[in-house]
């Protein structure tokens, strides 16, 4: 008997659950023989509340995660774990002939066993525009270098296990830089994924033009799950702003003291113009005091650190508004069909902190910035129109499928 046709969503950790819903949903017509979920076994899964959306998905395939390389004696561990997870992947029935994985997770990790156990099978990357462009930056060698663990792990432990190669560099001046680090794949993606699907907010923004095997699209939207009014009834009914912490004990844009004098104002704007609702203060998950140095009158402490990505999916018929100040659970929001707001133009910060945030919130309806604090926040979304020159995540996906099959 022939075979039907599989999808291998492979997921990582579950803050992107709502965009495999949404594949499902997208391609469940290519894929008669089922739709699978590829997810690593971590803290992140036990803590989230997934197991609703697990009968979405025709199996669920959970993997050990690979503990990092701390040095010469961690050798031997690092291999066992990276090879023993190559070899339970790659015993997946996966028929290079007639199935599809689908990766909306770190290439790095669990993406990396699949690829490397599955290299004929057709692979589609899913990817944001920010994300990509870290994949394929070539740092300068004169100015970066290896991590120990990172040359460990490229010159020993990959090749050994058959995986993927992976690149860890870290400046030769100033290593503990935030975000200064490379992490990315010795290959480009467009050399292990048959396509690849790059999203931003604008739904235009592409590496490269003329390739056309790398596909612009919008970022995933909760409108594109018609079903969802239906997933998210086990909400209690009450309509609900949520504001989301930020970790300022920690991170110093500011002074600590002055910064809480501005977020008192920001919360006393949540309060005034939104009465009616349940205020719910959701801490940051590297917060300490924050809280406790903060007005929360009015408000509920919601400290489970479930991801805000399930979160919004449990709560999206039920949620009036998001607010941070300079967070981009914010932009996520947004994107998933959500008020959300940003708070960080009503701070003083310095030039080089407001030119970041910016650059973080991407392209933007103007009502998402909050400026002026005597005026109420405008809800935006039920205007917004999608660009009719652009493709939703969903629609990028069916283009995949659709160019892969004329190629057979």
């Amino acid at each position: 008997m022939e075979a039907l046709p599989k999808l291998w969503i492979i997921l990582g950790r579950p803050v992107r659950l709502p965009n495999a819903l949404i594949a499902v949903h997208a391609l469940r017509e290519f894929f008669p023989g089922g739709c699978h979920l590829l997810r690593d076994e971590s803290q992140w899964w036990d803590r989230a509340q997934w197991q609703p959306y697990a009968k979405s998905f025709a199996q669920v395939h959970a993997f050990p995660r690979v503990r990092s390389c701390r040095g010469l004696v961690d050798l031997p561990r690092l291999y066992r774990e990276t090879a023993g997870r190559r070899s339970a992947v790659g015993e997946l029935p996966i028929n290079p002939e007639t199935d599809t994985l689908l990766c909306l997770a770190s290439v790095m990790e669990l993406a990396n066993a699949a690829v490397s156990s599955h290299p004929n099978v057709n692979k589609i990357l899913c990817i944001s525009k920010s994300g990509f462009d870290g994949l394929t930056r070539r740092p300068d060698r004169m100015r970066f270098r290896f991590t120990t663990s990172g040359w460990l792990q490229n010159r020993v432990i990959e090749p050994l296990a058959g995986v993927e190669p992976t690149l860890h560099f870290k400046p030769r001046i100033n290593p503990g830089g935030d975000g200064v680090r490379v992490v990315r794949l010795r290959k480009e993606p467009d050399e292990l994924y048959d396509f690849v699907v790059v999203m931003s907010n604008s739904g235009r923004e592409l590496p490269r033009v003329g390739d056309r095997r790398i596909i612009a699209a919008r970022f995933p939207s909760m409108a594109e799950l018609p079903d969802l009014p239906k997933v998210a009834s086990q909400d209690d009914g009450r309509h609900r702003v949520i504001f989301f912490g930020t970790p300022f004990l920690l991170i110093h844009n500011l002074p600590p003291d002055l910064y809480v004098e501005y977020l008192n104002k920001c919360l006393d704007y949540i309060r005034r113009n939104y009465p009616n609702s349940d205020l719910i203060y959701r801490p940051h998950p590297i917060e300490t005091k924050e809280s406790s140095r903060l007005n929360l009158a009015g408000f509920r402490v919601e400290n489970d650190r479930e991801a805000a990505e399930l979160y919004f999916l449990r709560h999206f018929a039920t949620l009036d508004a998001v607010f941070s100040v300079s967070s981009t659970v914010s932009r996520t929001a947004l994107n998933y069909g959500i008020n959300a707001y940003s708070l960080w133009r009503c701070f003083p910060f310095p030039e080089t902190a407001a030119k970041f945030f910016e650059r973080l919130m991407g392209d933007v309806p103007t009502a998402f910035d909050i400026h002026d604090l005597t005026q109420p926040p405008v809800p935006y979304q039920g205007a917004r129109t999608a660009d009719p020159e652009t493709r939703s995540f969903g629609e990028a996906l069916k283009m995949a499928m659709a160019a892969k099959i004329s190629t057979r």
